[in-house]
């Protein structure tokens, strides 16, 4: 069950951790992310000691974390570190959030851990502005996608799969919030007319999490050929939905 942490928070931002190359569970690994220094919300609302900057999971469970030494508010440097983070499924990006805001926060959340060989995390500033494929009122038992892309082979694109309007909210408020079910992890696939997946058409590594989307890396594939492009999001709640469109790929012009 997922809620906002602690009221006095103002803000959070989607975090995506890179689990994409951990083929078996259980798995646990340590990650590492870098804030952007262009992020001009975040440098231009947190505290200069960075205490109201905190890490949960999609829960919003605080997590064991620590800035890496060397963080500079001035010089708009912060590596975040998170240690021994489950992983819940085989070539998964899980979806935790980062916290801040908070002008007159006195607790100090982080802790001194020991960091080894860690995993990348992501934090996404970009926005969905075309190839959206709105998850809300689909139809699970449709032969085909209702939202169509064309690519041609060499192409590599983003969809943005919208889970807007799909997750469950409390009936009532708790920490001056709504939340009740969130986006814990995402797989992606990219299946053929047999129903093969194939991960040379797409881009694991580049699937990202942002405020109610996945962004999803669509390639290669064979010309005249379509493929369900699909991402299937797993809930706090163990919810499973697949959103997903149809990708024909086609070779518009001579080479």
């Amino acid at each position: 069950m997922a809620f906002w942490f602690n009221e006095e928070y103002i803000y959070r931002k989607s975090i995506t951790l890179d689990f994409s190359t951990t083929n078996s569970i259980p798995a646990n690994h340590d990650v590492e992310i870098t804030v952007p220094s262009d992020w001009d919300l975040f440098w231009d609302t947190i505290r200069s000691d960075f205490l109201d900057v905190v890490v949960t999971d999609a829960n919003g469970v605080v997590q064991q974390f620590q800035r890496k030494a060397g963080a500079n508010y001035a010089n708009k440097n912060l590596v975040l570190q998170l240690d021994n983070i489950q992983v819940p499924a085989p070539n998964s990006l899980v979806q935790f959030f980062v916290y801040y805001g908070y002008a007159t926060e006195s607790t100090d959340r982080s802790s001194s851990i020991t960091i080894s060989t860690p995993k990348n995390g992501y934090i996404f500033l970009g926005a969905p502005l075309a190839r959206i494929v709105d998850g809300y009122g689909l139809v699970p038992t449709a032969n085909a996608p209702t939202t169509t892309f064309v690519k041609q082979t060499t192409e590599e694109i983003d969809v943005f799969f919208s889970f807007r309007g799909l997750l469950e909210t409390r009936t009532t408020e708790s920490n001056g919030r709504l939340l009740f079910e969130e986006v814990e992890f995402v797989i992606v696939n990219s299946l053929d007319s047999g129903g093969s997946n194939s991960d040379s058409r797409y881009d694991l590594a580049s699937t990202r999490f942002l405020g109610g989307y996945v962004v999803a890396r669509a390639k290669g594939g064979a010309n005249n050929t379509d493929y369900a492009f699909l991402v299937r999001l797993s809930t706090t709640n163990k919810q499973i939905y697949d959103i997903r469109c149809l990708m024909k790929t086609k070779d518009l012009l001579p080479t």
